[in-house]
């Protein structure tokens, strides 16, 4: 029982020592690790071999020690183990309930975008959704700004394979199009004015991980509730919410639901 305990407190102290390296502090000396995580320096020579010799950590040519693309691997594991809805919510329920209009979690899935989450509006005339609701993959913001995350290949045999199956075809033709996703990945966010259904003006922001869309968020509203300051007010919010729930897919300790 006593070796039992002995070995637990050892693996304990080696993942101390493996959280002793941060994003402030990517690199550190046997010596440094040592004093923060308060033992002595050679029991972290001990603990630093282990990990090295798990290719946890690695040594560059002045002694001192970083973490191996191993560790990026188990980080990449952690983020997909944790639901993109779970990480979006607070922030889309922040959104909608300031601006007092639905708010959309969109993702590609099948070659469709579709609405994985979101939060309604509180007005009594506002726009309603269901979770697994399919989108017309070549019409609105989200469906270009959701293509501005693959190649331009990929965009091009993703079009035609839509209007090869009888999907509805973009507004202004297949070339427009393309160029509208290259605008949209440019910047980040794209505008749709009742492109799918009369009436509904949207705004859609990128939420990216490791610089690639995997999302959007989605802001709609009727369009008699808007004028132009308020279409750009909305369009601010929009994106500065996206790349805070991006910020929060990296872990990034200043994501937050703040303004």
């Amino acid at each position: 029982m006593a070796g039992g305990r002995a070995g637990a407190d050892s693996g304990r102290r080696a993942l101390e020592v493996l959280f002793a390296f941060t994003e402030q502090r990517p690199m550190a000396s046997v010596r440094e690790l040592a004093d923060t995580v308060g033992i002595p320096v050679p029991t972290a020579h001990r603990y630093v071999a282990l990990l090295r010799d798990m290719a946890l950590v690695e040594e560059d040519t002045r002694g001192r020690y970083r973490l191996t693309m191993r560790v990026a691997a188990l980080s990449r594991a952690a983020r997909q183990g944790t639901s993109l809805a779970e990480v979006a919510d607070p922030f889309l329920r922040a959104l909608a309930d300031e601006v007092s209009e639905t708010v959309l979690l969109i993702r590609l899935a099948q070659g469709l975008p579709v609405c994985v989450h979101g939060a309604e509006s509180n007005r009594p005339y506002r726009l309603s959704f269901e979770v697994g609701q399919n989108l017309p993959p070549l019409r609105g913001a989200s469906a270009r700004v959701l293509l501005g995350g693959l190649s331009h290949a990929e965009r091009e045999r993703y079009v035609d394979r839509a209007l090869a199956s009888g999907a509805v075809p973009p507004l202004n033709g297949r070339e427009e199009f393309l160029q509208g996703i290259d605008i949209a990945d440019e910047r980040g966010w794209d505008v749709s004015h009742e492109e799918i259904d009369e009436g509904i003006w949207a705004v859609s922001a990128a939420i990216r991980d490791d610089d690639r869309t995997v999302a959007t968020l989605s802001l709609s509203c009727p369009e008699f509730r808007l004028d132009d300051a308020r279409r750009k007010a909305y369009t601010d919010r929009a994106v500065a919410t996206a790349e805070r729930i991006s910020e929060a897919l990296r872990g990034d300790a200043a994501a937050g639901t703040e303004a």
